[in-house]
């Protein structure tokens, strides 16, 4: 088994951005019902999570390797392109088929447990979550070629972030929901800073992928627009995100702490003033999309530690 090329599937820096947003919403979480809080469940939500994200990051290299965009991509940066594996011949369409099919069977597992000790209620955000990240890019829906990828994933971070609230502070019923809605609507705030800097970093990794996405009819937003224009949606995916926290912190639904996440302000800037003007340069975008995914992950911690201190 070539091991560096497994870990080079499971593409690890994608895991890490789906942890974050299960440790923030355990982190409201404590700060509502300290007594309830549970680490065991925390970890165990967060291993959940990166394993259902491993299959849609496996399975979207597997079919994206299918509908012939990877194969025709010769403009792969560390942050787009699919892992490279299957057009090199370095795994098989099968092998990483099944590996995508197991994660998700890990993440079914895991989430059978939580859903039978914790809340019934964790079961609707897990299916729902599920089908999101398979269907990804997989046939029928193959959301991510019809134009809907950006919706799917701007919906997903809050899914995530309500998800790990649910499991540590679990109600026994939908009816008990609304003894929370204070604490709802702060999981909502929370969420969506996060939600828009997510969506803004996965979004302007589409941008080298554009001529392979467009030749083989990928029709995420940036094909549609056109790259020229898709630059401002980042530009507003940024912007919207700070706008929010900002009005999070001022409503007093955000802890004044909260404040420190707008040290990732710069990087924002920074990848929006890159994109601007490397739009249709790939290998010059790198340190703009690394610059856009440095902003969300600190952006994250940043919430996160609010909600402890």
């Amino acid at each position: 088994m070539n091991f560096q090329a497994w870990l080079k599937e499971f593409r690890v820096l994608f895991l890490i951005f789906v942890a974050l947003p299960v440790v923030l919403g355990s982190a409201v979480a404590y700060a509502y019902e300290p007594q309830s809080f549970s680490l065991p469940y925390c970890v165990l939500a967060v291993i959940a999570m990166m394993s259902l994200h491993a299959g849609t990051v496996i399975l979207n290299d597997y079919f994206d390797f299918r509908s012939g965009t990877d194969v025709l991509n010769k403009e792969r940066t560390p942050y787009s392109g699919g892992s490279g594996l299957l057009p090199e011949g370095t795994l098989s369409p099968a092998g990483v088929l099944i590996a995508g099919l197991l994660s998700f069977g890990l993440s079914a597992l895991l989430g059978t447990f939580i859903v039978l000790t914790r809340s019934p209620i964790v079961l609707v955000i897990g299916v729902i979550g599920a089908a999101i990240g398979f269907f990804y890019t997989a046939p029928p829906f193959k959301l991510a070629y019809r134009g809907f990828g950006e919706t799917a994933r701007l919906f997903a971070t809050p899914l995530m972030v309500l998800g790990a609230f649910v499991v540590q502070v679990p109600p026994a019923s939908m009816a008990d929901m609304s003894s929370y809605v204070g604490p709802l609507t702060v999981v909502l705030v929370s969420s969506l800073p996060v939600a828009f800097l997510n969506t803004a970093a996965l979004y302007i990794f589409q941008f080298p992928d554009y001529e392979a996405d467009s030749a083989v009819g990928k029709t995420n937003l940036v094909v549609r627009l056109g790259r020229k224009n898709a630059v401002y949606v980042f530009i507003l995916l940024s912007a919207l995100a700070y706008i929010v926290l900002l009005a999070g912190i001022v409503s007093g639904l955000l802890p004044f702490f909260s404040a420190i996440a707008f040290v990732a302000l710069p990087l924002s800037a920074f990848a929006c003033k890159g994109l601007l003007v490397y739009f249709d340069l790939p290998k010059k975008l790198v340190p703009y999309m690394k610059s856009a995914s440095d902003a969300y992950i600190l952006a994250t911690i940043a919430l996160t530690l609010a909600f402890f201190i």
